[in-house]
């Protein structure tokens, strides 16, 4: 009989150590869990903020350059117009709620640049020659814009400008670098002036002009 009673009391501490054992290991799994998905959470956020901000200023440099632009470019002595306009593939908004990895990664696949180019000799009735680009993504870091199709036989090379002086090519670059780098920083809201290269695609020499916002 206390065998019996001795083995019974035994099974009953088993139980319960057993039980409390148990209760132990899945606080514990709990807990793991909960790190492991406060983690997860931690590198979504930390990756949807380095793409958003990546996004914002590919937003501010489109948003700035939105618009339409004229100037002349002189071409074996006959002077031509030139009439550019810049429009965003789709509305730019500066959300201030936090959003998902697909939200931002939607925006960074669509939100580009849509060009309508066209060169004109006002002197000769329908001579104008146009080139349409659509989801064209500029150089935002140089502040840079090359217009190049295959349906478009000239090439157009555009850079940010500030200034209506003629400037030598590495100045003109580097100009465009630093106000490309205000914009997208959000120092500065609109660009207004562009220099453009102009190469034919008959002739191999390079023809150089501004643009002006209108």
């Amino acid at each position: 009989m206390k065998n019996l009673l001795f083995m019974l009391s035994a099974l009953t501490v088993f139980v319960a150590c057993s039980k409390g054992g148990d209760d132990r290991l899945a606080e514990q799994a709990n807990i793991e869990a909960k790190e492991q998905y406060e983690a997860q959470n931690q590198n979504q956020r930390f990756w949807a903020e380095k793409m958003e901000n990546d996004l914002n200023k590919r937003k501010r440099f489109i948003s700035g350059i939105e618009g339409e632009f004229f100037g002349e470019v002189e071409i074996q002595d006959i002077l031509f117009n030139i009439n550019a306009q810049f429009v965003s593939s789709i509305p730019i908004e500066f959300p201030s709620r936090f959003r998902t990895l697909d939200e931002i990664n939607f925006e960074l696949q669509n939100l580009n640049l849509n060009l309508y180019l066209k060169l004109e000799n006002p002197r000769v009735m329908n001579s104008a020659v146009t080139c349409v680009i659509e989801g064209y993504r500029p150089n935002v870091k140089e502040g840079l814009i090359n217009i190049i199709s295959e349906s478009w036989k000239n090439t157009f090379h555009l850079a940010v400008s500030e200034t209506m002086e003629k400037l030598s090519a590495p100045l003109a670059l580097g100009q465009a670098r630093v106000l490309s780098d205000s914009v997208v920083k959000g120092e500065i809201e609109n660009i207004d002036i562009l220099d453009g290269v102009f190469e034919s695609s008959v002739s191999s020499k390079k023809y150089t002009f501004k643009l002006r916002r209108q």
